[in-house]
């Protein structure tokens, strides 16, 4: 029942304390654990400290099976264009209180510190648990009362979006930097790498601008003598202008640039334009989303070593479709893919890449995880003509050309034991 959220959003200002007192060290009466909300958490975002909420919000009783759960919340978020988080916080009623279901959200700002993050969040947390707590009978575990030193505002004195004065107009920035040193007496290994990125989001337009650099030089002493020196440098530039042109569709430019010594670039740079249309509202990105991306451009590239084409730079035109599908529920979180590209002037040179991941619950405590990705490969036109050493070929320094490549990952994880995960314990971090 989501009428109710706006109503419960009103309450995540407010402080929900337990009885007893956050501080003290009491043992919690059986009745009361076995009385109390039972509460799954399924947290797939940062920060999400557990052992924050378990303390903040002592009402409920937090177990670590779904299957025990009389709630299940589900907390998911998205970046901001300031540089801030939207939380989704997704509560889903289980066994009694099944389908009452509720959504609230959370915002932090780009300068919030992860305690003030949790702070928040937990507040909006106990807010829309106090309600279910309601419902089974046990509202008088917990008390609400207003945050200390805030005072209720006229909802007139809040400002409109439009009514924001951003000297930044919505640009945030970031610059990294990073310079990594190691050796012994026979060997050596520096690398130096910075990066600087630039975005602006709207809810109209999204620009976006990132670029990385890194130098490395490896030397390592043979057994004859000589020194054996390994030299790589890459360079990576980004850019995206999106437009949301209707409720679904939206259209972008795609731009680039690189270096790779691996790749057997001396240079490469990229533009194409871009449709892309979402089968569900954007809003429910982060609970599902299934997308449609279609590119087409030119991509530019001056080789380092001739290819097996006969190349030492070409112009190429070239198209990409890509099919996405996400989907976080209770059960757990899939995502899978499948794109492909072509270059223009050659049809014959194309790659087709699967890409899927799922994190399935199977039963109590039992999880099922799998990842695992598949490419065919046939528009390889980097490959060096002069092939590659035996040193190049151990050392990696170059990429070898292949028709496939694949990755599997699979695990079974189990978990037995007491059903509750209330106690917190901060000894011996």
């Amino acid at each position: 029942m989501r009428g109710c959220a706006a109503a419960l959003t009103a309450l995540a200002g407010a402080v929900v304390t337990s009885f007893p007192l956050a501080g003290q060290v009491q043992e919690a009466p059986q009745e009361a654990l076995e009385n109390a909300l039972h509460v799954f958490l399924d947290c797939n975002t940062f920060p999400c400290d557990s052992s924050y909420f378990r303390t903040e919000v002592a009402f409920v009783n937090w177990v670590r099976d779904r299957t025990l759960a009389q709630v299940q919340l589900l907390i998911t978020s998205n970046q901001t264009g300031g540089g801030g988080r939207v939380y989704t916080l997704d509560f889903v009623g289980l066994q009694e209180l099944e389908g009452i279901d509720d959504e609230l959200t959370f915002t932090s700002l780009t300068t919030d510190t992860e305690d003030e993050t949790l702070a928040g969040l937990s507040g909006v947390i106990a807010a829309g648990l106090a309600r279910y707590s309601t419902l089974i009978g046990q509202s008088d575990i917990f008390r609400i009362s207003p945050a200390e030193g805030v005072e209720a505002r006229p909802s007139n004195t809040l400002l409109a979006a439009d009514a924001v004065d951003d000297p930044w107009n919505f640009w945030v920035f970031e610059v990294g930097t990073q310079l990594d040193l190691s050796g012994e007496d026979t060997e050596s290994e520096r690398e130096y790498g910075g990066s600087f990125e630039a975005r602006r989001t709207t809810q109209l337009w999204k620009v976006e601008f990132e670029t990385s650099a890194s130098f490395s030089r490896d030397e390592r002493d043979l057994p004859n003598g000589e020194v054996s020196v390994d030299e790589r440098t890459d360079f990576d530039a980004d850019g995206l202008i999106a437009w949301s042109v209707a409720d679904r569709w939206s259209l972008g430019t795609i731009m680039g640039a690189g270096i790779s010594t691996r790749g057997n670039e001396d240079f490469s740079a990229n533009m194409s334009a871009a449709v892309e249309f979402s089968f569900l509202p954007f809003v429910e990105a982060p609970r599902r989303a299934l997308t449609l991306r279609y590119d087409m451009g030119l991509r530019y590239f001056n080789w380092d070593e001739e290819t097996i084409f006969f190349q030492t730079s070409e112009l190429r035109p070239q198209h990409t479709l890509r099919l996405q599908l996400f989907q976080r529920q209770p059960w757990g979180e899939a995502t899978f893919s499948v794109d492909g590209s072509q270059f223009l002037h050659d049809t014959e040179l194309w790659n087709v890449g699967f890409f899927g991941n799922l994190e399935f619950r199977i039963t109590r405590g039992l999880n099922l995880n799998v990842r695992g990705s598949l490419d065919f490969l046939e528009d390889q036109i980097f490959v060096s003509a002069e092939g590659l050493t035996d040193e190049e070929i151990l050392l990696g320094r170059f990429q070898r050309p292949t028709d496939m490549s694949y990755s599997l990952s699979l695990g079974l994880s189990f978990e037995f034991g007491s059903i509750f995960n209330n106690v917190v314990n901060n000894r011996f971090r």
